[in-house]
């Protein structure tokens, strides 16, 4: 069998290389991209929501969200039901920037697909989904 491990650290290295070169001059980070994605795509989110949607730890995602809430990307409003929780929005500024994001993302995924037929496209993107419920189950 081929090393699959080493296609997918390939993959993801250079994605991020891919996304920090393109969006740098808008000013996020490729850990930083998948969060304006989600909390555009889910407005009024909760972190802990954002967390389970992105399958990122919720002390990363504090992280990362704290710093976008500080470069006036997303705010954060209290749940009025609990006041320990808050429902993110993106601003102005993060439902421009997601437009530029989204161009990025999906140039992206055509470049890596580019020798790609349709058909194989929609098989990877089913395997690779398979993959990563495979390795979210048994690596916790």
């Amino acid at each position: 069998m081929k090393d699959i491990s080493k296609y997918i650290s390939v993959s993801y290295r250079r994605t991020h290389m891919f996304i920090n070169e393109n969006l740098k001059n808008v000013g996020i980070t490729s850990g930083q991209y998948m969060f304006v994605l989600g909390i555009c795509e889910n407005p009024g989110c909760t972190q802990e929501e954002l967390s389970h949607y992105l399958l990122i730890d919720k002390s990363t995602s504090a992280k990362v969200i704290s710093m976008l809430e500080s470069q006036g990307y997303v705010v954060k409003k209290p749940n009025e039901t609990d006041r320990r929780e808050y429902h993110l929005f993106p601003t102005e500024k993060a439902v421009e920037v997601n437009k530029t994001i989204l161009q990025v993302h999906d140039k992206w995924q055509d470049l890596m697909t580019e020798n790609l037929t349709e058909i194989e496209r929609d098989v990877f993107g089913r395997l690779m989904e398979k993959v990563m419920e495979n390795s979210v189950k048994n690596c916790r």
